[in-house]
């Protein structure tokens, strides 16, 4: 992402489910989507439903994409309603379906060029065709339905091509959640489009294949039961299972919103100092909606500490404002630690999940040690260790979209220098996320230790939120990973 000085005006971010929505009419998404536009810097959207908030609970790094996102939109009326339960409920439902006819006629108006990505063949046809007849002026750039894969066997450098070559404005991916959300996220700097998508079965609706619900049906927020309808024998389950989620996490969550924060005790806090290298913040009171803009913002020029021992409350908007900081820093790779979280935050966090995707340090000095230590293993990595006939690799803290290719061309070029090697060993007590694309060099590394005779690969002090990647992808058998 770009930096902070480039984006655009963000709308407030309300938590709710463990994923930050932003609170934007229809109205208002479509202006942001043509300022992203404007901009053009690469970004994405979210359409978010019940059905991803659930899966987003087991799956960390669709949670870490939702944080990063450029704009999340609450398509769902189970998702309006949560809102409503708490002190600041989102204003409107902006979903997916409604949203996709309306950006396609301003498309039409402005010049703006849309690439059909994802969906069956017949259905990508037919949704481009009704969009011309609809609207002779629009420009579709292109179409293109990958062969049914599992993400990481995609041949993403000819979908990339494609796509680059086309030229388009906006790319709407309908591969369903959580596919289509982690092809954009590995993806969309490569592509460079201005504004990806994911879209899910708007491109059925486009294409006639699947009907909407009555107007009358959707404003009373029953769009879900005409759907289920439809197709009963593949979305009754899913929806009982949401159902499910949404009540036992409501509970939880209204659980910890009404206990009562343990007594904080503090030790000798005026003895910290803000050193020149590090920026030490105090967040103190309460965290809630009407109080957020008193708070100190880091000025991400630099590594950066929150202390958050001193707050009293939290609330959903508190929590938007906490993941909108740290967004922030990411795209600035700015690195920095949220640190010593009073009881409720701390309460809050876990129930939510998102101590699961925010970096967090128990004590002051446990987050300078963690910068540290960040700072140092950035600056050598890959770590190469050789003993015998196996090579050691530190991974470092971040195996993401930005560093894999780097880092996999730097292994297999040690890994070559040494013909006798036989066992490569891969570190991650240091790591704390693993996405999509850190998956693809995991399974190249794998492949390139097959190659050789007597060849293995080992995964060592895999922490949890990496080895829920590698789980919700089900490499842990091709990978050699036992329990």
């Amino acid at each position: 992402m770009s930096e902070t000085s480039s984006r655009t005006a963000e709308p407030q971010t309300l938590v709710l489910l463990g994923i930050p929505f932003h609170d934007v009419t229809t109205g208002e998404a479509l202006d942001h989507i043509g300022r992203l536009i404007e901009l053009r810097r690469p970004s994405f959207v979210v359409t978010a439903n019940l059905d991803f908030a659930a899966k987003a609970s087991k799956d960390v790094e669709l949670q870490r994409i939702f944080v990063e996102a450029d704009m999340v939109l609450c398509d769902g009326a189970p998702i309006l309603w949560t809102s409503r339960l708490t002190n600041h409920p989102l204003r409107e439902r902006v979903a997916g379906s409604d949203i996709m006819p309306l950006l396609a006629a301003r498309a039409a108006l402005k010049g703006w060029r849309i690439f059909l990505f994802g969906g069956a063949p017949d259905s990508l046809e037919k949704a481009a065709a009704n969009l011309k007849l609809k609207h002779p002026d629009i420009t579709i750039a292109g179409t293109y339905s990958p062969p049914f894969a599992p993400l990481h066997e995609y041949d993403d450098k000819e979908i990339a091509t494609r796509i680059r070559e086309a030229s388009p404005d906006i790319l709407l991916v309908a591969l369903g959640c959580p596919k289509q959300e982690k092809w954009i996220y590995k993806h969309y700097r490569e592509i460079g489009v201005p504004c990806s998508i994911g879209v899910g079965a708007c491109i059925d609706f486009l294409a006639g294949k699947v009907y909407r619900a009555p107007e009358l049906i959707a404003r009373i927020g029953f769009e879900w039961l005409f759907r289920m309808l439809q197709e009963p024998r593949r979305l009754t389950g899913r929806y009982i299972q949401d159902a499910i989620f949404l009540i036992s996490q409501l509970l939880r969550e209204k659980s910890a919103d009404f206990r009562r924060p343990k007594k904080t005790i503090f030790t000798n806090p005026h003895k910290i100092q803000r050193e020149s290298s590090v920026e030490i913040i105090v967040w103190d009171g309460p965290l809630i909606a009407g109080t957020l803009s008193r708070l100190e913002k880091p000025n991400l020029a630099r590594p950066f500490i929150i202390d958050l021992s001193k707050v009293t409350r939290i609330d959903s908007a508190g929590l938007g404002h906490l993941l909108q900081t740290m967004r922030h820093a990411w795209a600035k790779e700015t690195p920095g630690y949220f640190s010593t979280p009073s009881d409720c935050v701390h309460a809050i966090l876990q129930i939510t999940r998102l101590d699961r995707v925010i970096p967090l340090a128990t004590e002051i000095a446990h987050a300078q040690k963690l910068l540290s230590d960040e700072s140092f293993r950035e600056s050598i990595r890959p770590e190469v260790v050789e003993s015998g006939l196996s090579m050691l690799v530190m991974i470092p803290p971040l195996l993401m979209k930005d560093n894999v290719s780097t880092f996999f061309s730097t292994i297999s070029e040690e890994w070559a220098k040494r013909p006798s090697l036989r066992e490569l060993k891969l570190d991650f007590a240091g790591t704390r996320f693993v996405d999509s694309s850190g998956l693809g060099f995991l399974v190249k590394c794998h492949r390139m230790v097959g190659e050789r005779d007597s060849g293995t690969m080992e995964l060592l002090r895999i922490p949890p939120a990496v080895r829920n990647v590698i789980r919700i992808a089900r490499l842990e058998t091709s990978l050699g990973i036992s329990d």
